[in-house]
């Protein structure tokens, strides 16, 4: 327990330092961050090894506020996880960014970002769990806006970060209301108290979740963060700032009320389905896997709605790594383009194909966690999804609420399709013309070829068909929420496969390189149908947000236009008007005022002058003057009494 006390804060605090000596070095800035990040890696492999009960620190901020942080077993794996994906995404960072001139920028905004996570993920207390949201939505708006000359990529940074602020303030305001209704602040009181909130509380931390883990009507800003390079969207994508809204549910989920619980179901299930439509027509590689992203992180807020939070974390695990496997694929599909004709759009998957012999690594890394996706049997994708999909029909049994369930497995279909077409316009047909390139063995090879084995049934259960099965299920969990309704099992299992094996095989059907299909996706351009359209803009949500953006942007005018003329104007014409006034004021004061007390300043002092002559030093004077006063006053008396 001492060495894990000891371990804790340097688990903490290395993604920072990291980020900081790697950033001052320029050259060998990503090379020296991976070895401190290896060390950290190394570091939580201990404490998940070595943790048995929890590990909690906290101390006094203000009167009734705490800050707080505790390590448990889920949390630690978390961080196990954040650490390997960051790893791996650095590696792959050596080759991919060589030649970028702000390399060492690029590592310290690396280890800011891995450094808020885990901060995150280690948070007990709520306003300590607020602190590092925002860090995380700081440091991710950095990291997509990392090209900012671009002013198209720093204006998407900047919308995914507002868009994400409007979330995190219902998630402020609920964190407000848990201190306000004398709720427990720290997530082991609140699991230990079995207290619930009342449900607007829950609706605000939903809200707040539902932000930063892209769900309906928040996943826009998710293909925004397509505009840094790809290896960020490998890292933002697979286990780090997307899934914190999904792990901050399955922490409140005891805490919220039944209803809080069905919107959390419905939510993701209309999530899921509506993003597998939008990843459908895309053209671009990155933004298929980005739809295909806010879709299964649809799934995993979907399990924790109808009680399956087991799978839902089963199912970040088994996420992140094909997930980062697809990106970092992509990456690499994209490096090639780039090389290949710096004219073209290196991410238009319409300017690729044939690329299965020139990338054969990146060809059977892609294919592999491809296929894990879209939830094909003896891959890790099908274990983790199978239970969410086996507990939303359970849900539905029991609720009589079919809805989740069905979008889930049209979801499902969807997902295989998609999926299986992207894997044959990149990877196969014929490219016009190609250039031999060979994957550099370390730096791309390795977090490929790892990536791609973990999508593999064997590194998460030995029934490759079992669910329940996970490695990590008795490790992390007491109850795992097993059924004895085994013929629902069965059918969701029958169900699942089938819908997989449909979606690939229309997808192959269509886009096989001979199909009339494929060779029109080279020349076409915005679907024409309604269907495509709402399809191909994401449901319109992006477009609304841009609306939103040129009303505010219309508001702002108007206001700068009202207070230029109008408000400006007024407070100038009562400046001018107090001046003229206070010039016609000096006037009258010193021309009437001043001029009045001078008049009988003159007065006083000629009356003065004139009583001060009587008084004279000589005698004779005095003498007169007194002749003169007894000759008035005779006078006086002879003639006026």
């Amino acid at each position: 327990m001492t060495l894990l006390k000891i371990i804790w804060p340097l688990i903490f605090i290395i993604p920072l330092f990291s980020g900081i000596i790697g950033g001052l070095n320029h050259r060998q800035s990503l090379k020296l961050s991976s070895f401190g990040m290896a060390f950290g890696l190394f570091l939580a492999l201990i404490l998940v090894w070595m943790l048995d009960e929890p590990l909690i620190l906290e101390w006094k901020w203000l009167e009734s506020v705490n800050f707080g942080f505790s390590i448990d077993r889920l949390n630690a794996l978390l961080v196990l996880l954040v650490y390997l994906i960051t790893l791996l995404v650095q590696v792959f960072s050596i080759t991919y960014m060589e030649h970028d001139p702000d390399q060492d920028r690029y590592t310290a905004k690396l280890g800011f970002f891995a450094f808020s996570m885990i901060g995150l993920l280690m948070s007990n207390q709520l306003v300590t769990l607020f602190l590092f949201w925002e860090l995380v939505g700081m440091s991710s708006y950095l990291l997509i806006g990392f090209w900012y000359q671009e002013a198209g990529r720093s204006r998407a940074a900047r919308q995914a970060f507002m868009i994400n602020r409007v979330a995190d303030a219902f998630l402020l305001l609920g964190v407000i209301r848990v201190f306000n209704n004398g709720y427990a602040t720290s997530f082991t009181e609140t699991l230990a108290s079995g207290i619930q909130w009342d449900g607007f509380t829950g609706i605000c931390f939903i809200i707040g979740a539902f932000g930063k883990s892209a769900q309906f009507p928040f996943y826009g800003w998710l293909t925004k963060a397509m505009a840094g390079p790809t290896p960020v969207s490998a890292l933002i994508h697979a286990a780090t700032m997307v899934t914190a809204g999904v792990y901050l549910l399955v922490r409140i989920s005891p805490a919220l009320m039944d209803w809080n619980l069905q919107v959390i179901a419905i939510g993701g299930a209309v999530t899921a389905f509506m993003a597998a439509v939008a990843a459908l027509t895309q053209f671009d590689i990155k933004k298929v896997l980005a739809y295909s992203t806010i879709s299964q992180l649809g799934y995993m807020i979907l399990g924790i709605g109808v009680g399956a939070y087991q799978a839902s974390v089963f199912h970040l695990w088994t996420h992140a790594f094909f997930k980062a496997g697809l990106f970092l694929a992509a990456g690499s599909v994209i490096h090639y383009m780039h090389e290949l004709d710096a004219t073209k759009d290196p991410q238009d998957m319409r300017n690729m194909g044939g690329l299965q012999k020139i990338l054969p690594v990146t060809f059977y890394a892609f294919l592999i966690c491809g296929l894990a996706l879209s939830g094909l049997p003896f891959l890790s994708g099908f274990l983790s999804k199978e239970g969410i999909l086996t507990g939303s029909w359970l849900w539905g049994q029991s609720t009589g609420n079919y809805l989740v369930p069905i979008l889930a497995f049209c979801t499902a279909g969807l997902t295989a399709f998609y999926i299986g077409r992207q894997i044959l316009l990149v990877f196969f047909g014929e490219i016009s013309f190609a250039k031999k390139m060979v994957e550099p063995l370390v730096t791309i090879r390795v977090p490929l070829i790892f990536l791609a084995a973990s999508s593999l049934w064997f590194w998460n259960s030995i029934n490759p068909i079992d669910p329940l099965g996970w490695f990590w299920n008795g490790y992390l969990f007491a109850d795992l929420g097993a059924t004895s309704d085994q013929h629902s099992i069965l059918g969701v299992l029958i169900g699942s496969i089938v819908l997989t094996l449909s979606g690939l095989g229309v997808a192959y059907w269509l886009f096989r390189p001979e199909a009339e299909t494929a060779r029109g996706f080279k020349k076409s351009n915005e679907p024409v149908q309604l269907a495509g359209k709402i399809s191909f803009h994401g449901w319109y949500i992006e477009k609304f947000y841009d609306q939103i953006v040129r009303l505010f942007s219309k508001v702002v005018f108007g206001a700068g236009w009202f207070d230029k003329k109008v408000i400006d104007r007024f407070v100038d014409g009562v400046g001018v008007s107090g001046v003229v006034i206070a010039k016609v004021i000096g006037w009258f004061d010193q021309n009437v005022v001043d001029g009045l007390v001078n008049f009988m300043a003159s007065i006083s002092q000629l009356i003065g002058r004139f009583v001060t002559s009587f008084q004279s030093p000589k005698i004779q004077i005095q003498i007169g003057w007194l002749l003169l006063t007894l000759l008035v006053l005779l006078l006086w008396f002879q003639f006026l009494t």
